[in-house]
């Protein structure tokens, strides 16, 4: 019948051949980025580990930036994933913020060449620029809903208003992991600090010390 699949039922078709060649690329700059920076990098590089031409390159992607983007925006999804069970619950919730905070330091440790080299082209580049604002907003908008919810039921003490609390955080956490030599050295020291931040304690174990 016109219109009806020939597939059979049940049956899911794979990835293109197209989708295969784009992961390719994709996994091909994740490697390069682990042993040079992003500048270094060259869409040469790109294509032959991806086993394509140069010229076949840019059917999946009009530019290195636009490779970058992408990979952006997937790791985005990891730090959201990673996040939520502390964004999303209430009180001085120490394990779930140290875990946060450690999957964060992971991904900064596997790719923090990436990350860096964002942060530092964000200015002069509109994409990466907003991919950076997008992120930092997402992560600012549920911590501060979360400082406003421990607020109104007497958890957390008064003090800035929650949303400039949370960017001071966010601003704090990027630039410290953009800094270290160890990002997973930091968990320790920024769980204390974002929970002075928020509520006014230390952990149990810095408290008993």
């Amino acid at each position: 019948m016109i219109g009806m699949s020939t597939a059979p039922a049940g049956r899911r078709r794979g990835p293109s051949k197209g989708d295969l060649r784009e992961q390719a690329i994709l996994a091909t700059a994740r490697d390069l980025l682990s042993r040079k920076p992003l500048d270094a990098i060259t869409i040469d590089e790109l294509a032959a580990g991806a086993e394509i031409s140069r010229s076949s390159f840019y059917f999946y992607f009009d530019s290195k930036l636009a490779v970058v983007v992408a990979l952006l925006h997937g790791l985005a999804g990891e730090v959201g994933r990673d996040a939520g069970p502390w964004l999303d619950g209430a009180g001085p919730d120490e394990p779930a913020l140290r875990r946060s905070l450690a999957a964060l330091a992971a991904l900064w440790r596997d790719q923090g060449r990436l990350l860096t080299g964002a942060l530092a082209a964000a200015p002069g580049c509109p994409p990466i620029a907003r991919w950076r604002a997008w992120l930092r907003e997402a992560h600012v908008e549920r911590l501060a809903a979360r400082i406003a919810r421990d607020r109104a039921a007497g958890v957390a003490p008064h003090g800035p208003a929650p949303r400039v609390l949370a960017e001071m955080i966010d601003d704090l956490r990027t630039a410290a992991f953009a800094a270290a030599s160890d990002p997973e050295g930091l968990v320790d020291d920024l769980v204390v600090v974002e929970l002075r931040m928020i509520y006014g304690v230390l952990p149990a174990h810095h408290a008993e010390g």
